[in-house]
């Protein structure tokens, strides 16, 4: 299968998991990437030093292409950036934010570089900078996604764009895939169906969940950290979704163990949040319970305290495969669905 987004990573299928932060961690990155695909390391908000030590494990793991995503707007997100230049990782995911000092750096090193978007604006705005491909982030998608569905603004892009698209947001298998291509994208990035395999960190009662829910069965809504985002409908989600109150006392207790976590002193944490002004002082409060909330995902697994990011497509996945298993259903999946289309046409 050889397309645009084959040519340019240098990898066999046009299939990359999303950088989903504290998801995408090395084992799942570097299974995606020996399975052919782009493995892709969720960088989130971790902190530098850590984020520089999975990039090394990542190596171990695999010597095929892998990428790296850093939302700039986050606590070190730009720190993360620069450690993903200085190990010269060949792939740099950037969202958020403006990259074009990212795409300089990387290039003079022969790294690539793809921005996540959500609307013809920012996507034309990435190309001008030097971008070599843009994620076309949808609707359907988990966590940070736009107003626009999947396929209308791939549809859109791939008429105003020069450089590969990739289509993300409502993709779980091989129909997907195909649809993608049809409509100008050059590959997918998925992230539910990623972290709904046997490689997934999360903890077996929320992959299970996962398995019960439909696609109607997530939240869209500001209130999770004051940027649209979607999550797994879930207690918890629902409470934060309601506009409840934070508890002030917790949120402070809290911001102690976050500040450790991303190795930043507490004075300074402290600092550059109340230095955002009110609105984006409640965003980061919302963020830190939110992040809190996460961690069970990944720990005790309690389904009444926990949350996290899922996308629409989470009603089209039934079991939990290996990600090797994955790509070979995908593909297959995929000739079955070109073969369908074919005879329709003929017909």
């Amino acid at each position: 299968m050889k397309t645009s987004v084959t040519e340019l990573f240098g990898i066999k299928y046009p299939i990359l998991n999303a950088g989903m932060g504290r998801v995408a961690f090395p084992d799942m990155v570097a299974a995606v990437s020996n399975a052919g695909g782009l493995g892709v390391l969720g960088a989130g908000s971790g902190a530098p030093e850590q984020t520089r030590k999975q990039i090394r494990e990542i190596r171990t793991l695999t010597d095929k292409p892998f990428g790296i995503n850093a939302p700039l707007a986050l606590p070190n997100g730009k720190e993360n950036a620069i450690v993903a230049l200085e190990e010269k990782v060949p792939v740099i995911n950037y969202s958020m934010g403006k990259g074009d000092w990212i795409i300089k750096a990387a290039h003079q090193y022969g790294g690539k570089v793809m921005a996540s978007v959500n609307d013809v604006h920012l996507a034309r705005r990435a190309q001008e900078h030097g971008c070599d491909a843009v994620i076309a982030a949808g609707h359907e998608g988990a966590g940070h996604v736009g107003e626009i569905g999947t396929f209308v603004l791939l549809n859109r892009l791939a008429e105003v764009l020069r450089i590969p698209i990739i289509a993300a947001g409502g993709i779980a298998n091989g129909a997907g895939l195909v649809a993608a291509l049809a409509l100008g994208a050059g590959g997918i990035s998925m992230g539910t169906r990623f972290w709904t395999t046997k490689e997934g960190p999360m903890h077996p009662n929320w992959k299970n969940k996962a398995l019960e829910l439909d696609v109607q069965d997530t939240i869209f809504s500001t209130r999770f950290d004051g940027i649209p985002c979607r999550q797994m409908k879930t207690v918890a989600a629902e409470q934060m979704a309601s506009g409840r109150m934070l508890n002030l006392w917790e949120v402070f207790m809290n911001s102690f163990k976050i500040a450790k976590e991303l190795e930043i002193p507490w004075l300074k944490l402290v600092k550059q949040t109340l230095s955002l002004g009110p609105r984006q002082i409640e965003s980061m409060m919302r963020m830190s319970k939110m992040l809190k909330m996460h961690t069970i995902t990944l720990t005790t697994g309690d389904l009444n305290t926990g949350m996290t990011a899922s996308g629409q497509s989470v009603g089209l996945i039934h079991d939990l495969p290996t990600i090797a298993e994955l790509f070979e259903r995908i593909l297959a999946e995929a000739k079955a669905a070109q073969q369908g289309v074919a005879t329709a046409v003929a017909d």
